[in-house]
């Protein structure tokens, strides 16, 4: 999904990519993060959280943004998502993650984790990260004689 927006005859580009890691939705946002990236990552994790996925892992490390802040306004969908007894994980730098702390109620909404690996741990309850290739479920069925 491409978000694009044209400020000061420059338009600008974000890609949201979405991806499955261990059974858990990973949202990874590559590029400007604008009003119209926020709208498309908001309808994003909305959907996800409407079609049952609860924990759902936002990269945000390849994100350029003039203000990380800007992530607050994040606020409706981290809720929806919350509603469920979910949790969004957001994967930042360090220094990233210094300047959202200070705002109010953003630790109420997200947890923040460096590594998408630290936060599939937390999210599965883990004590290793999960195998790259493990699928994200399996079932055996046997015939009982």
């Amino acid at each position: 999904m491409r978000a694009r927006q044209v400020m000061g005859g420059r338009e600008q580009n974000c890609k949201i990519r979405i991806r499955n890691c261990a059974g858990v939705p990973v949202v990874e946002i590559v590029g400007e993060l604008n009003k119209a990236a926020l709208r498309a990552i908001e309808t994003t994790i909305s959907t996800l959280a409407s079609a049952g996925h609860y924990h759902i892992v936002l990269n945000v490390k390849k994100a350029v943004a003039a203000n990380i802040q800007i992530l607050g306004r994040l606020r409706r969908a981290a809720e929806s998502v919350i509603r469920h007894y979910g949790a969004i994980d957001v994967v930042a730098e360090a220094g990233q993650i210094g300047q959202l702390l200070p705002l109010s109620g953003i630790a109420r909404l997200f947890r923040f984790c460096t590594s998408e690996n630290e936060a599939l741990r937390r999210i599965k309850r883990l004590s290793r990260p999960p195998d790259a290739d493990e699928p994200a479920c399996s079932a055996h069925i046997t015939e009982a004689k």
